[in-house]
């Protein structure tokens, strides 16, 4: 059992890892970015409900419906779009340093909106460590893609889908303590594919001019960077510790940093490894001050 473990955590941490460099190679094939979001919503949806279908899972209740839109708007539609978008202007392993900042945010929600997971010392020395972290990557302008990076307005947007993403984590907590993540995966996937399909037809059209390397890397992004990862982790969650089950938040960002160099040619600077230890770090200090239960979101943490 110990092998399957480590092979789940290892499996989606290289799908999770490797969904922002098929992002960034998708967009270099000239596929726009909401039918990059759109396309891999719908195809992970459908794989869910056919998935979910084949195990007879009960159908979502109106309660789960309603809970799942909430959490899938504010936990997967708005951060990924934000997401999707600052890639266009940073390397995959830039956007990955910042996309782990997740849990540090949750944090500073959960402090406000959970009485009983308020910010201890240790939790604010782990935020201190990851905000030097970033702070460290927008002073030195580090965006892994050089001149033709912008590190700024990429980290702009990329912040702003983690603090969303943050607060979409603990109103799951706060309101379906309760439900299991599989429970309200439907809804959050298929609520993600209503909003985005129909922005992806009203700004970009039918994707009627994608490559077959384009419609390649879409899939692979629908399969092997959402649905896998996901049912993975749920079933990680069956077995073994919250905290266990969250250990692919520490390689995402080493497999999409080492897989961006290796693959799309981006930069890897000390500036940037440096930066990268710092939020690690941060993120250590803050997930062991108190292990609590894992939010009802699509996984350890919103993956590009």
């Amino acid at each position: 059992m110990r092998a399957r473990i480590w092979a789940a955590i290892i499996v989606s941490s290289i799908g999770w890892g490797t969904a922002g460099i098929a992002t960034r190679a998708a967009l270099q094939e000239g596929v726009g970015p909401f039918t990059i979001i759109g396309l891999r919503m719908l195809i992970a949806a459908t794989a869910l409900f056919a998935y979910l279908a084949a195990r007879r899972h009960p159908l979502p209740t109106r309660r789960l419906w309603l809970l799942g839109a909430v959490i899938g708007l504010t936990n997967l539609t708005a951060p990924y779009i934000l997401f999707t978008l600052a890639v266009q202007h940073a390397s995959a392993g830039f956007l990955s340093l910042i996309i782990t900042n997740i849990p540090l945010a949750t944090a500073v929600w959960a402090h406000f909106l959970l009485p009983e997971e308020s910010l201890s010392p240790r939790k604010a020395v782990g935020l201190l460590l990851a905000a030097s972290g970033v702070a460290l990557l927008l002073a030195t302008g580090t965006s892994g893609l050089g001149d033709a990076g912008r590190a700024g307005p990429s980290a702009a947007m990329a912040l702003s889908g983690v603090v969303i993403a943050a607060f979409g984590g603990v109103h799951a907590r706060r309101h379906a303590p309760n439900h299991d993540i599989l429970d309200l995966a439907g809804p959050q996937f298929a609520l993600a594919a209503a909003v985005l399909i129909p922005t992806m037809l009203a700004t970009e059209g039918l994707p009627t001019a994608v490559s077959a390397a384009g419609w390649g890397l879409v899939v692979y992004m629908a399969f092997t960077g959402t649905f896998m990862p996901f049912l993975l982790f749920f079933w990680m969650l069956q077995r073994v510790s919250a905290t266990t089950a969250s250990l692919p938040s520490y390689l995402i960002p080493v497999i999409a940093v080492a897989g961006g160099a290796l693959l799309l040619g981006e930069e890897v600077t000390w500036l940037m490894a440096g930066a990268g230890a710092l939020i690690l770090a941060g993120v250590v200090f803050t997930e062991r001050a108190e292990p609590g239960p894992p939010a009802a979101g699509p996984g350890p943490e919103v993956a590009l």
